[in-house]
C-alpha cells in the first residue's frame, strides 16, 4: 500500500467515534468472538494472544496494532494469564473529490476497507495517545468528546507515520466472505442485498459481483439455498408443520415457502417428506442405533472452518435419544390421500374461466398435489409447458396472480379480463387504465423493481421482457415468461397471451371485435383525410422525434389499421427519427398528432411557442391533436381501444 496516498485520503475522511473501550481477558476465559459493528483499531498493551480476523491469524505479544473492517469476525484466544487491549470503533465518511478518485484505487478511496496488523516501531507514543483518548471518551463532557476525536486523529497520524517505514501485510476486506458468514448467522431474518452492502460499506453491485465470483450465485440466491437445505433437514428429522418450518427458516408465508421449495427441490415439501420417509424407512427399521440421533436437542455449533472452499458451519449430535419419531405409518398416508381427494372434490376453476380441458387438468393436479391451504385454486396449479423467448418454462395452466414487469404488456391482460396483481410505476399513470387498477400494486420503476414487493404479492406467473435485469433472481420467485418486444404485432401478441393464460377464445373475440370497429371507422377516416399526410411528433428540449408504426401514440391505428400516408421525407419503416426543430417542416404532415415533452406541464412546450411551429400548415389549419403524454408509450389493446374514438373524432371532425 502507498501509505502517503493513504494518509492523503485520510485528509478527505470525516470520522464519527462510536466507542472506546479497555478490555482485559483472563487466560482461562473462553475465546472472545465478536462481529465488528464498525471499522476499528485494536491495540494490545499486555500479554499475548492468537487473534483471528476473518481468515487472517495474528500471533500477538506485547504492544500490537490491528485495523479491522465493519462486518469482520474478530476472535481472540488468550495465550497468557491475561490479555489487555484497547478497542476503538469508528464510522468513516469519505468525500474525496473527483481528481483524487482518478488518482487512487478503490481500496484507497475507502482506506478503511483493509485489514492490517503490525508491531509498531515506537509503541509507547501510540499507547500514550490511546490512554488519554480513553480517559476523555469516558467523560460525559462535550469538550472532552471533542478532545477525544482530536486524539483519535493524532493516533491515526502517528500510526500511519510509523507504517510508512515498516513492511506491513495489508489484506483487502473480502465482502463476499463476510456476507456469507452473516447469512449463515441470520438466514432466518429478512435480508436484502442493499442491507448487506450497507453493513459491509460497499455498493450493492460490487458485493453482488464479488459474491458471484466466490459462490457462483447472488447473495439472495445463496440465502434461499441455505434456507431450503435447513428445510430439508427439518422435514426429515421432525414432524413440525409446514407453517412451523417456514417460520423457522425465515418465511412468514407458507404458500410462498412451498412454492420456492418446489422450485429448488423439484417437489413440494409434503411430497419430499413423504418420499424420503418411505425411501429411508425400509433401510432404517432394522437399525436401532439410528434412533440415538437427536432431532430435538440443538447440536453444538463448531467454529467456522477457515478453508475458503468450505462456507458452512459443521455440527454433530451424540448420545441423545430421539423422543419424537417421524410418523411414517400407513395410517398417516391414508389420511393424507383422503384429505387430498376431499380437497380436489371441493375445489376447481372459477366459473367462466375454464377451458375444455381445465376441469380434468384440475382434478389431475389436485390428486397429485400436497400443497398447503392458501394457494390459488387447484385449476391454477395444473401446469403446462410454454415456449418463452429464452426457452420452455413450466407455467400454471390458469394463472391467478400475475405480475407484469413492463408497462407495455399490462393492457394485454386487461383485454383478457385479467388484472395483474403487480406492475411497474409507469402503468399507474396511464389515463386509459382509469377504473382498471383495482388490486394492482406498484412494484417500482423499470430497472429498479422491488424484489421484496414482488415476493410479497405471491405471484404464480411473472411476465417480463427478455432483457430484464436480475432475471435469474426473479425466476426463483415464480415461473417467468420472457417476451422479445416487437417480435409480434399487438394482435398476435394478444393471441399468444391468450394461449399462455388459457384464454385463447377471449383473445380471439377481442381481435374479431377490434377488426369490426376498424372496419366501421376506416371508411369515414379515409373519406375525411383522403391523400393528405399524417405525422406523429414529440418535441423535446433539443429537437423533435418523429414516430412511425409500432411506437405507440396511436401509430398502430393511424398507419397499420387505417393505412394513412406519411410525409415524403419520412420513411415509415425507419420506425422513428430525431430531427432538429429547423427541419420539422419537412416532416410535419397535414395532420399532426403530438405528445408534449414529458418534462413540461400540461400541453405547453417551447417548441409549440416557436415561430417555426406556428408556421406549419397543420397548425394554421387547426389540425393538431394532443395525445396525453402519460399514455404515449403504450400500444396495448386496452389503450388502443380507448384511443380509437379520439383518433377517429380528431380526423373526421377536423378540430383539435
Amino acid at each position: 500500500m502507498d501509505w502517503s496516498e493513504h494518509a492523503h485520503v485520510w485528509t478527505q475522511t470525516s470520522v464519527k467515534l462510536l466507542d472506546v473501550r479497555y478490555v482485559s481477558i483472563s487466560g482461562g476465559d473462553s475465546p472472545s468472538v465478536y462481529r465488528m459493528p464498525a471499522n476499528g483499531f485494536l491495540y494490545s498493551v499486555r500479554g499475548s494472544a492468537l487473534i483471528m480476523l476473518d481468515e487472517a491469524e495474528y500471533r500477538v505479544s506485547g504492544m500490537f496494532a490491528l485495523h479491522s473492517c465493519k462486518g469482520m469476525l474478530l476472535e481472540i484466544r488468550p495465550a497468557a494469564e491475561r490479555f489487555d487491549y484497547y478497542l476503538i470503533l469508528y464510522k468513516p465518511t469519505v468525500s474525496a473529490p473527483d481528481s483524487l478518485r482518478k488518482r487512487v484505487s478503490l481500496s484507497s478511496i475507502q482506506p478503511l476497507q483493509v485489514q492490517y496488523g503490525c508491531m509498531p516501531a515506537y509503541p509507547l507514543s501510540l499507547y500514550d495517545k490511546l490512554e488519554l483518548l480513553a480517559q476523555q471518551w469516558r467523560s460525559s463532557g462535550t469538550l472532552e468528546k471533542l478532545h477525544a476525536k482530536s486524539l483519535f486523529y493524532q493516533f491515526v497520524y502517528e500510526l500511519v507515520r510509523q507504517l510508512r517505514v515498516q513492511t506491513v501485510n495489508v489484506i483487502p476486506a473480502d465482502p463476499a466472505e463476510q456476507a456469507m458468514r452473516y447469512i449463515h448467522e441470520h438466514y432466518t431474518e429478512a435480508i436484502t442485498l442493499d442491507m448487506l452492502a450497507s453493513m459491509l460499506d460497499c455498493s450493492a453491485s460490487h458485493l453482488s459481483r464479488q459474491f458471484k465470483q466466490r459462490a457462483d450465485c447472488s447473495p439472495i440466491e445463496y440465502m434461499i439455498r441455505l434456507r431450503i437445505d435447513k428445510a430439508r433437514h427439518l422435514l426429515l428429522r421432525t414432524d413440525e408443520s409446514l407453517q412451523g418450518i417456514a417460520s423457522a427458516i425465515g418465511y412468514s408465508d407458507v404458500y410462498y415457502f412451498s412454492r420456492i421449495f418446489k422450485k429448488h427441490a423439484g417437489l413440494s415439501p409434503l411430497k419430499f417428506r413423504e418420499r424420503e420417509s418411505l425411501a429411508s424407512f425400509a433401510g432404517k427399521q432394522h437399525n436401532p442405533f439410528l434412533m440415538l440421533r437427536s432431532s430435538i436437542v440443538a447440536a453444538p455449533l463448531k467454529r467456522y472452518i477457515r478453508a475458503r472452499s468450505d462456507n458452512d458451519y459443521q455440527h454433530e449430535g451424540k448420545g441423545d435419544f430421539q423422543l419424537i419419531r417421524n410418523r411414517r405409518s400407513s395410517t398417516a398416508l391414508t389420511l393424507l390421500v383422503c384429505l387430498t381427494l376431499l380437497l380436489s372434490a371441493c375445489s376447481g376453476a372459477p366459473a367462466g374461466n375454464r377451458t375444455a380441458d381445465s376441469g380434468n387438468a384440475a382434478i389431475t393436479s389436485a390428486a397429485a398435489s400436497s400443497e398447503p391451504a392458501g394457494q390459488p385454486t387447484q385449476a391454477a396449479s395444473a401446469t403446462m409447458l410454454y415456449t418463452a423467448a429464452d426457452g420452455e418454462v413450466e407455467v400454471p395452466r390458469n394463472p391467478q396472480r400475475i405480475v407484469v414487469l413492463t408497462h407495455a404488456y399490462v393492457g394485454y391482460f386487461m383485454a383478457l379480463g385479467i388484472n395483474p396483481v403487480g406492475a411497474p410505476s409507469m402503468t399507474m399513470d396511464n389515463p386509459y387504465y382509469e377504473g382498471k387498477l383495482d388490486g394492482m400494486e406498484d412494484i417500482g420503476a423499470w430497472g429498479a423493481f422491488s424484489i421484496e414487493k414482488i415476493i410479497s404479492l405471491n405471484p404464480d406467473l411473472i411476465v417480463a421482457l427478455a432483457n430484464t435485469e436480475n432475471l435469474e433472481e426473479i425466476k426463483k420467485i415464480a415461473p417467468v415468461v420472457t417476451v422479445n418486444y416487437g417480435e409480434r404485432n399487438y394482435k398476435e401478441q394478444l393471441i399468444e397471451f391468450g394461449k399462455l393464460t388459457s384464454r385463447l377464445e377471449t383473445a380471439e373475440q377481442w381481435v374479431n371485435g377490434w377488426e369490426a370497429k376498424i372496419a366501421e371507422a376506416k371508411p369515414k377516416v379515409l373519406e375525411a383525410v383522403g391523400d393528405r399526410t399524417v405525422s406523429v411528433l414529440s418535441p423535446y428540449d433539443k429537437g423533435v422525434y418523429i414516430y412511425g408504426e409500432g411506437f405507440g401514440r396511436g401509430t398502430e391505428i393511424l398507419y397499420d389499421e387505417f393505412g394513412l400516408n406519411v410525409p415524403a421525407a419520412f420513411d415509415i419503416k425507419s420506425g422513428s427519427m430525431d430531427i432538429s426543430l429547423e427541419k420539422v417542416a419537412d416532416f410535419a404532415g397535414d395532420y399532426i398528432f403530438t405528445t408534449p415533452d414529458t418534462s413540461e406541464s400540461g400541453n405547453s412546450s417551447p417548441t409549440y411557442d416557436s415561430e417555426i411551429w406556428r408556421g406549419l400548415p397543420a397548425v394554421k389549419a387547426n389540425r393538431v391533436f394532443y395525445i396525453d403524454k402519460a399514455s404515449a408509450a403504450f400500444n396495448d389493446p386496452a389503450t388502443l381501444e380507448a384511443m380509437l374514438p379520439f383518433i377517429v373524432d380528431s380526423l373526421t371532425g377536423g378540430g383539435n
